[in-house]
């Protein structure tokens, strides 16, 4: 569980592009598709906020290769309040594997504030490549 000083990533998952929530078990090669995170910033973590920001990377574990990078920054205001957001980054359309592959998505979530800075990690359930 975290605490009024952490930030954390409770939940990542690939979902289709421009939908509210639709998570994919199978995606198309080389198709585009978005990354949803839900993310914890603590109540004194956020009273001295100043950004997040959520790194991805799309894995092929098959392969042992990585197919795809984005990265989404956003400025925070400080208030004293838990914050939990939802983040959203897009995968484009063109990256590479092969029929039958098995992909997950890996994210870091930085949050700085003043001079602290706070990282979590997390990993998404694996899916599918289908041509």
């Amino acid at each position: 569980m975290s605490g009024h000083w952490d930030a954390s990533i409770r939940q990542i998952q690939a979902v289709e592009g421009g939908v509210v929530f639709a998570p994919i078990d199978v995606v198309t090669a080389g198709g585009a598709f978005d990354v949803v995170a839900s993310a914890y910033v603590g109540e004194s973590l956020m009273a001295v906020v100043n950004c997040c920001d959520l790194f991805v990377a799309v894995r092929n574990l098959s392969r042992s290769a990585s197919v795809a990078n984005a990265h989404v920054h956003h400025d925070l205001l400080p208030t004293r309040r838990t914050l939990h957001k939802v983040l959203r980054a897009k995968i484009c359309a063109g990256w590479s594997a092969e029929d039958g592959d098995v992909l997950e998505v890996l994210a870091t979530f930085k949050v700085m504030a003043g001079v602290h800075t706070n990282y979590s990690l997390a990993r998404s359930e694996p899916f599918i490549v289908c041509i």
